[in-house]
C-alpha cells in the first residue's frame, strides 16, 4: 500500500494492529481473518489521521492515494465475497465504511465552524467515528463461509451488543485523552464537547460501565444471533480495554511494547 512513503502524516502501527487482530480472534483457523483485520485497521488509521484541507490547489496527492487504495481494497474484497457465494455482504461493508467516513466529516465540519456540539449529538456521531461498525463487519468476513448475508444484515440493524461495543470503544478512548494534553483535531473536539457540556470523568466511566453491562446481558440472555459472532464483538471490546484502559497506547505505542513482545516474540514456557 506504500503508506509510509506516500502517507507520511499517518500513524504507522503494524505491530500494534497485529496485536489488535490476535486479540479479536486467536484461533488458528482465523489466520486469514487476522491479516484482513490488520489491513483494515491500518486503512482506518490513515483515514482517521486525514483531514480534508482548505486546498486551493486541489486535493493533495497523499489523499488521492489513500482514496484509491481504500476503494480498490473494498472493491476487491466485495468481488471476492461474490465469488464465494456471499452476495450482498460487500454492500454492507461499504455501507459501514461510508458511515464512519461521514462521522469523520461531521467532526471536521464542527471544528471548522468552531461549533461545540450538544453531548447527545456528539455521542451519536462519535459512535460512528469510532469505526467499530467497520471493524466488526470485517471480523465477520474473516470467519469464512459461516458469515453470510444474514450476519451483515443483523449487524446493520443496530443490535444492542454492537452499540454497547461502539460506546466502549469511543468513550474508553475519550477517558484516556481527557487530561488536556491532546493535540490532534479529533481529540480536541472530543475534549471540548465533554468539557463544555459538563461531562465529568466520572460520567464517562458510568457510560462505559453501563455499556459493559449491556454487552454482558446480551451475551447471557438467549442470543440475538449466533454466538461465534457475538464473541468477535466481545473480543473487540476486550482489546479496547487493553489498548486504552490506562493510556492511549495506540497513539503512544511504547505502552503496548510489553504486550507485543510477550505475545509475539517471547517463547511461552511449557
Amino acid at each position: 500500500m506504500e503508506f509510509e512513503s506516500k502517507i507520511t502524516y499517518a500513524k504507522h502501527r503494524v505491530a500494534e494492529v497485529c496485536l489488535w487482530a490476535v486479540g479479536t480472534y486467536f484461533e488458528p483457523e482465523y489466520s486469514r481473518g487476522r491479516v484482513l483485520l490488520a489491513n483494515v485497521v491500518i486503512l482506518l488509521t490513515a483515514l482517521d489521521d486525514t483531514w480534508l484541507p482548505e486546498a486551493p490547489n486541489g486535493i493533495p496527492d497523499s489523499m488521492k492515494h489513500l482514496y484509491r487504495v481504500i476503494i480498490d481494497f473494498y472493491d476487491k474484497l466485495e468481488d471476492k465475497l461474490e465469488k464465494q457465494g456471499r452476495s450482498g455482504c460487500g454492500f454492507h461493508l461499504k455501507k459501514s465504511l461510508k458511515s464512519t467516513a461521514n462521522g469523520y466529516m461531521q467532526e471536521v465540519n464542527w471544528l471548522r465552524k468552531d461549533c461545540i456540539a450538544k453531548f447527545d449529538e456528539y455521542k451519536e456521531n462519535a459512535i460512528l467515528s469510532s469505526a467499530y461498525y467497520v471493524i466488526m463487519g470485517v471480523t465477520f468476513v474473516g470467519m469464512g463461509d459461516v458469515a453470510k448475508l444474514d450476519a451483515f444484515e443483523w449487524l446493520s440493524s443496530h443490535p444492542k451488543i454492537r452499540i454497547a461495543a461502539e460506546i466502549i470503544c469511543r468513550f474508553t478512548d475519550d477517558i484516556t485523552s481527557y487530561d488536556g494534553t491532546c493535540s490532534d483535531g479529533h481529540r480536541l473536539l472530543h475534549e471540548a464537547v465533554l468539557c463544555f457540556q459538563g461531562i465529568s470523568l466520572h460520567g464517562l466511566f458510568n457510560i462505559v460501565s453501563n455499556a459493559w453491562k449491556e454487552l454482558n446481558q446480551e451475551l447471557m440472555r438467549p442470543h440475538s444471533f449466533l454466538f461465534p459472532f457475538l464473541m468477535r464483538i466481545l473480543n473487540l471490546s476486550r482489546i479496547i480495554d487493553v489498548v486504552y484502559r490506562y493510556e492511549d497506547a495506540y497513539t503512544h505505542p511504547e505502552f503496548l511494547k510489553e504486550h507485543i513482545v510477550s505475545l509475539l516474540i517471547e517463547n511461552i514456557p511449557i
